[in-house]
């Protein structure tokens, strides 16, 4: 175990560590200035509270971040269906993890059905429940919460919803049929997973990546298009009339920590926020070795943190490397654990209402990173053999270290 050994070593130094990363990537979009946060090392947990080196567990197989980190949030995962349904890596994701994300089979075009729809009685869109149910009956079975994801997405949603006859050879509809049109789509989906499958639905991004890469709403979405730049907040109406009350409704975006994109879901939130529409907001977390700045993570999260009472998650968590080596695995736990170290200071300290960090896929066989950045890339916790990688265990202490885990360890005894 002796990369076992080297990691828990660096992890010692955790403040510093983060103080380090911090720099580890030119961010050209950093903001004027950063919220004041004391970020002083902790005081080192009492001798009544440490547990003795012999006990304290050095193998992955003895390990389990979801019980790890239970009493700060909840640890999830991307997957797809044959995973769920293979049994040796569902064990893995049981493991470690109590929640999961569909990687695809959830989104609008996996779920909206054209040939029932252009049959419909109503002329409204119709879904194809029948994947969503092996899915979700799959999830209870294996004793898993899913995030839902997602409702309302500019990508990989079918054309044809937004045309006339549901024809893409004619004009898009006008926006009162297409507030129908969306309308009856969120109700379909929401009410499915009610009646059928209760309390197994905990969260759904009811609105992906609505800011665009420059300034302001992504104005080429066939749904601002057609409806306007309030499709926003009607998407929320609606998912606020038909999910369960205990359902959690979040906005979901990447780059988050680029200060103009920043900006433009802040002033979102806040509106969707003031009209009691909003419960969370979705940091998707995509993280390049390249630029990655531990600093603009904090940032965007105690922006965020100032609405009260709003979740914050992490949701499609990755840290793109191209470099597999030992030195470069070693590094890259060292930015996890930067990662890590600002969530746990963040939620124990109450500066931020952090409830769920998941991460975008189980392995590095599977990463869609690969085929997006046209080179290999080692991004996720576990390889392709599904042994855990340096940054496991880097994650992994980030909790032991810290003095609340220190206080749950004393309460209990």
């Amino acid at each position: 175990m002796k990369l076992r050994k080297y990691i828990t070593t660096c992890a010692v130094v955790s403040i510093l560590g983060a103080a380090l990363l911090a720099g580890c990537g030119e961010n050209k979009d950093k903001p004027e200035s950063a919220p004041e946060v004391s970020v002083e090392k902790t005081e080192e947990p009492s001798e009544a509270t440490d547990e003795p080196e012999e006990n304290k567990p050095t193998d992955a197989s003895e390990m389990s971040l979801k019980d790890e980190y239970n009493e700060l949030f909840t640890i999830g995962v991307a997957v797809n269906s044959w995973q769920l349904e293979d049994k040796e890596t569902l064990d893995v994701i049981t493991k470690d993890f109590s929640s999961f994300t569909c990687e695809n089979e959830m989104k609008p075009d996996y779920v909206l059905d054209y040939e029932k729809t252009i049959d419909s009685d109503d002329g409204m869109p119709e879904i194809n429940t029948e994947n969503m149910d092996k899915i979700m009956t799959m999830a209870e079975d294996a004793g898993l919460k899913m995030r839902g994801h997602t409702l309302v997405w500019h990508s990989q949603t079918p054309e044809w919803l937004f045309h006339e006859d549901y024809d893409e050879e004619k004009d898009y509809v006008g926006r009162d049929t297409m507030l129908e049109r969306m309308e009856a789509y969120i109700k379909k989906v929401l009410t499915f997973c009610n009646e059928k499958h209760p309390g197994t639905v905990y969260a759904w991004d009811v609105v992906n990546e609505a800011a665009s890469d420059g300034e302001g709403l992504r104005e080429d979405s066939p749904w601002y298009i057609t409806i306007g730049e309030d499709y926003i907040e009607k998407a929320f109406e609606y998912a606020r009339k038909y999910a369960d009350k205990d359902v959690k409704l979040f906005l979901n975006d990447y780059n988050t920590e680029v200060n103009e994109k920043r900006k433009v879901l802040y002033d979102v939130v806040v509106g969707l926020h003031e009209k009691g529409l909003i419960d969370g907001f979705g940091m998707q977390s995509h993280h390049d070795r390249e630029y990655f700045n531990v600093d603009e993570i904090r940032t965007t999260i105690m922006k965020f943190a100032q609405l009260e009472g709003l979740e914050i998650q992490l949701t499609e968590l990755d840290m793109h490397y191209n470099d597999n080596s030992e030195d470069a695995m070693n590094e890259q736990a060292e930015a996890y654990r930067a990662i890590f170290d600002t969530l746990v200071e963040l939620d124990k300290e109450g500066f931020a209402n952090i409830t769920n960090v998941t991460f975008w896929g189980l392995n590095d066989g599977t990463t869609w990173l690969t085929g997006h950045k046209k080179e290999d890339s080692y991004p996720l916790l576990f390889d392709e053999n599904n042994e855990a990688k340096p940054c496991y265990y880097s994650i992994f202490d980030a909790v032991a270290a810290s003095d609340k885990y220190a206080g749950i360890k004393k309460e209990s005894e």
